[in-house]
C-alpha cells in the first residue's frame, strides 16, 4: 500500500499517527513483505532514538539521595492519600481511555470509509472523485475510503453486483475492487462486471484488461483476463473460466432492467429474484427441472413472475416476501424460449 512509508513509521514510533493511520497501518502488516518492512525500520528508529541511557554518575548521586530523604520523618496519613487520589485518577484515566479505544475500534469502519448502497430492485449510477462510475445492481452495496481515495490508491470493497468504468489517471494509479471471499480485482482502465454474492465472486470483463489476485489451495495466485472472459471464483477453489460468445455487454442488461437468460435452470432464476428483490421462492419438483431462454424487461419482482407466467403455466401462490410456484400441468416439461 503506498500510503506507508518510513516517515508514516516513524511518526508511528513516536506515537503521533492518528487513528485512521493506525488502521492504515494494521492492515498494511498483514502480509509477510510488510512485516520484514516494519521491523527494518524498527530497528533503524531505535538506533535514532535510544530508549534508555545510562550515567553511573548521576544515578549513584540520586541513589544517595533517596536514602537522605527516606531518613527524614514521614507525613505517613499524607501519603497515604496521595496514593489513594492518585489510584483513583488512574484508574479514572484509564475507563476513559479504554471507552475512547473501544469506541473508535467499533466506529472505525464508519469513520474510515463511506458506503454507497442500493434498495432492492433499485439500481443506481455514482460518479466517484476520480471519475470513474460505479453502477450498483440491487441490493448491492460499495465502501469507499473517505479521506484518502484517489490520492496514491483507488480502492472500493464491494458486496453484491457493480459495473466499473474506470478512468486511466496521469500517474498510472490502479484501481483495486476487493470482495468478501478475498478475491481482489486489479485495474487501471477498463470497464468489467463483478458479482460477489453467496460467497463467490464472478468477474466479466467488458473491456480493457485486468488481473484477479484470489486465494485457492491454500496459496495467493493471480490470472490476467481479456474482454469476453468470465471468471467464476469460490474461496479456496480452482476457478472456473469461460469466453462468452456472445456480446459481454449483455452481462450488464440490468443496468436496463433487462434480464437474459439462455438455458438458465429456474432455481438460479429463483436465487435471482431473491439477490435482486429479497423474495424467498419454492419451486416444486417439477418445475426445478426447467430452464429460460429469452430477454425480459422488468423493473420488479412481480413483472418479471408476470413474464415467466406466460411461458409456463404455474400457480404463483404469494405470503408477504415467500413466492411459491406450482406447475399447474405437470405432464408438459418443453422449456419454451421468448424474448420479451
Amino acid at each position: 500500500m503506498h500510503l506507508i512509508n518510513k516517515e508514516l513509521l516513524f511518526s508511528h514510533f513516536d506515537g503521533r499517527t492518528t487513528p485512521l493511520q493506525e488502521e492504515l497501518l494494521r492492515d498494511w502488516l498483514q502480509t509477510p513483505d510488510s512485516q520484514q518492512v516494519y521491523y527494518r525500520w524498527l530497528q533503524e528508529w531505535e538506533r535514532q532514538n535510544p530508549q534508555i541511557v545510562t550515567d553511573p554518575d548521576v544515578a549513584f548521586a540520586l541513589f544517595q539521595k533517596k536514602l537522605e530523604d527516606d531518613a527524614q520523618p514521614l507525613a505517613v496519613r499524607r501519603l497515604v492519600d496521595r496514593s489513594r487520589w492518585w489510584s483513583r485518577s488512574y484508574f479514572v484515566a484509564a475507563s476513559v481511555a479504554l471507552l475512547l479505544f473501544t469506541v473508535g475500534y467499533l466506529t472505525r469502519t464508519y469513520w474510515g470509509r463511506r458506503t454507497l448502497a442500493t434498495e432492492y430492485g433499485e439500481v443506481r449510477s455514482i460518479v466517484l472523485d476520480d471519475g470513474s462510475r460505479v453502477t450498483l445492481n440491487a441490493n448491492s452495496s460499495i465502501q469507499i475510503p473517505r479521506f484518502t481515495f484517489g490520492y496514491t490508491a483507488r480502492e472500493v470493497f464491494l458486496q453484491g453486483e457493480a459495473e466499473f468504468v474506470i478512468v486511466h489517471t496521469v500517474a498510472n494509479d490502479r484501481f483495486s475492487v476487493h470482495t468478501a471471499n478475498e478475491v481482489e480485482v486489479v485495474v487501471l482502465g477498463t470497464e468489467f462486471v463483478v458479482n460477489t454474492r453467496r460467497n463467490n465472486t464472478r468477474v466479466v470483463l467488458n473491456r480493457g484488461k485486468v488481473q484477479l489476485r484470489f486465494t485457492a489451495l491454500n496459496k495467493l495466485n493471480t490470472l490476467m483476463m481479456k474482454p469476453g472472459d468470465c471468471v467464476n471464483l469460490a474461496t479456496n477453489k480452482q476457478p472456473q473460466w469461460e469466453r462468452l460468445a456472445s456480446n459481454p455487454n449483455t452481462a450488464t442488461a440490468w443496468k436496463n432492467y433487462q434480464y437474459t437468460f439462455r438455458q438458465t435452470p429456474l432455481p438460479e432464476i429463483a436465487t435471482l429474484l431473491s439477490d435482486n428483490f429479497g423474495l424467498t421462492v419454492e419451486l416444486d419438483g417439477a418445475l426445478s427441472q426447467r430452464s429460460v431462454t429469452g430477454t425480459f424487461h422488468a423493473q420488479s419482482a412481480d413483472e418479471l413472475l408476470q413474464a415467466l407466467v406466460e411461458l409456463f403455466d404455474f400457480t404463483v401462490i404469494r405470503q408477504g416476501k415467500t413466492i411459491k410456484l406450482t406447475l399447474s400441468n405437470p405432464v408438459n416439461t418443453q422449456t419454451k424460449p421468448s424474448s420479451l
